[in-house]
């Protein structure tokens, strides 16, 4: 009995671009996943970026993650792109133009709202290893009411208000010093996205859409927003990056 050894191909999706934008990627000479060759797709006014896969489904591991995210940058910095999510593979190219047939005018929209931006992220955080006592030392209201507390004498509710009238400090002032912060980025924030803070010594965690013309300007305002800050804050920006945060894609390959 013969066996059939064929391997099943598929294609990994990365990107959307426009369709007058396919021979300059194709020229780009990408590779992607496994070292395979990028090549684009069309269909109308849009294209899609893909690699051929023998995977049906690809794991997060590594240098999956770093292939799909060079491809993906190396777009976007030269391009307007829509960045998919990793792991979105195509049973054919049948698939691929139907899915671009299906989601024409929504891709179209969304590309026209990235046109020539880029994203780059900023986050500031409090240096102080321990939040609440830095807040103790600055507040000498916070101060009295924890020393009350830690002679004993506070009832379960005064213990709770406590906690209470820190976390409203510390959310009063993390807007105040977002405002600050923005005041300044705003003339090139075309769009900002805030982001959720992953530790309680964040301040801000933000994306900014900025034109690809403007990401030095934006590096400039960082440094002048920094400028109005002590040494008890650290600024964090990196990027350009593809627009992830303002791309928003609920795709499916069925």
């Amino acid at each position: 009995m013969a066996i059939d050894t064929t391997v099943a191909t598929g294609l990994y999706v990365y990107s959307f671009v426009h369709s007058r934008d396919f021979e300059a990627v194709e020229k780009a000479g990408l590779t992607g996943l496994n070292d395979a060759p990028v090549t684009t797709i069309q269909e109308g006014s849009l294209a899609i970026l893909v690699s051929e896969t023998s995977e049906r489904k690809i794991r997060p591991q590594r240098k999956f993650l770093a292939a799909h995210q060079h491809v993906v940058t190396e777009v976007a910095r030269q391009w307007s792109a829509l960045p998919v999510a990793f792991g979105l593979i195509a049973d054919s190219e049948q698939h691929v133009r139907r899915l671009l047939q299906n989601n024409a005018s929504v891709l179209e929209t969304q590309l026209a709202r990235v046109e020539n931006r880029l994203e780059m992220a900023l986050s500031v955080e409090w240096t102080a290893s321990n939040i609440f006592q830095y807040f103790m030392e600055h507040h000498a209201d916070l101060a009295t009411s924890r020393d009350y507390v830690a002679s004993g004498n506070a009832s379960r509710e005064e213990q709770i208000e406590l906690g209470r009238q820190f976390e409203q400090r510390l959310t009063a002032e993390r807007e105040q010093y977002l405002n600050r912060v923005l005041s300044v980025l705003d003339p090139l924030c075309k769009e900002i996205d805030l982001q959720p803070l992953r530790r309680e010594q964040e301040v801000i965690r933000i994306a900014c859409l900025v034109n690809r013309d403007d990401v030095d300007a934006f590096e400039k305002l960082v440094y002048k927003a920094a400028e109005m800050f002590n040494d008890e804050f650290a600024f964090s920006y990196n990027g350009p990056w593809p627009p992830y945060s303002f791309v928003k894609l609920a795709l499916s390959m069925e």
